[in-house]
């Protein structure tokens, strides 16, 4: 996600068109999952993008010359992974404009609740609780490729179950908490349907594709998180601090630079679901019900 967003940035402050814009992606490691937004989002068809072992088989041991170049800052030093405090900044133009690139750039502008509002029900609110699972298999393992990269596949051989941190001990309890909402007669008459999703399972599109519907994000503090700023505008994110993650601030600052409206907790590990329910129920009463954006 860093990676996306400062590429953005930089786009904005250095004011590149996409148009003939080639991305280079040098560390050693296999494309991923997300080679999908390189591939997509920051590409206009005309110079895909390329990793590392494409430049050697294109390039090989020739010197090339750049008119323009910009080269990226760590992830970790990004200025949305920094934050450790409560920004003072919200309603940000360039966090919009990156949401909107996106979601246009992979197709989506049609599925948004702006482009489906005259057959969508105002009451209707979707709650997707963002799980935190292990997954069957590494991505590296995934989508490790030893022709085609410089990675070589069998020292990942002794991987298993990649295993999560902050991840909700009672994963079960909270879910079935959570689609009691449904049952729940809510001040602003909100008609609640409540969707379990591990992200780990979709691909990005996929992922974007849940963002743009949901209403009330809820999850773990996690890089997950960030797809709040994919959501309609009358959304909230509700952020649980377990296992002493509340000192971490990206996913309020992120929600508040988007505009949305942010809930969050320090919760013990299990969750007491009554707490939980309590904080996800205020959520839901926030929403203005006038639209279905």
């Amino acid at each position: 996600s860093e990676d996306f967003f400062n590429t953005q940035i930089a786009l904005a402050i250095l004011r590149w068109p996409l148009q003939n814009l080639q991305i280079l992606i040098t560390d050693l490691y296999p494309k991923g999952p997300f080679w999908p937004m390189w591939r997509t989002v920051f590409n206009d068809n005309y110079m895909q993008p390329l990793d590392a072992f494409e430049i050697a088989q294109k390039y090989g041991n020739k010197n090339i010359c750049f008119d323009q170049a910009a080269i990226a800052i760590l992830g970790a030093a990004a200025p949305i992974t920094v934050a450790s405090f409560n920004t003072k900044c919200s309603h940000s133009a360039i966090v919009r404009a990156y949401a909107d690139l996106v979601i246009n750039r992979l197709g989506l502008a049609n599925q948004t609740r702006y482009a489906k509002a005259a057959t969508m029900h105002p009451k209707r609110v979707i709650v997707t609780f963002m799980a935190r699972r292990a997954a069957s298999a590494w991505p590296e393992k995934r989508f490790c490729d030893s022709q085609h990269s410089f990675f070589k596949c069998e020292r990942l051989a002794h991987l298993g179950i990649r295993k999560l941190g902050r991840s909700v001990r009672n994963d079960a309890a909270v879910v079935q908490a959570l689609k009691s909402l449904s049952q729940k007669k809510f001040s602003n008459g909100a008609q609640v349907i409540v969707q379990d999703i591990d992200y780990s399972t979709l691909d990005f599109r996929q992922q974007i594709l849940t963002d743009i519907d949901t209403d009330i994000m809820v999850g773990p503090h996690g890089a997950g998180l960030l797809h709040n700023i994919f959501m309609p505008d009358r959304a909230a994110l509700v952020e649980l601090f377990i296992d002493s993650s509340q000192a971490n601030r990206h996913f309020h600052n992120f929600a508040k630079w988007q505009g949305r409206k942010y809930f969050s907790k320090p919760f013990p590990n299990p969750i007491p679901t009554d707490e939980l329910l309590k904080l996800v129920s205020s959520a839901i009463n926030s929403i203005d019900l006038s639209k279905s954006y």
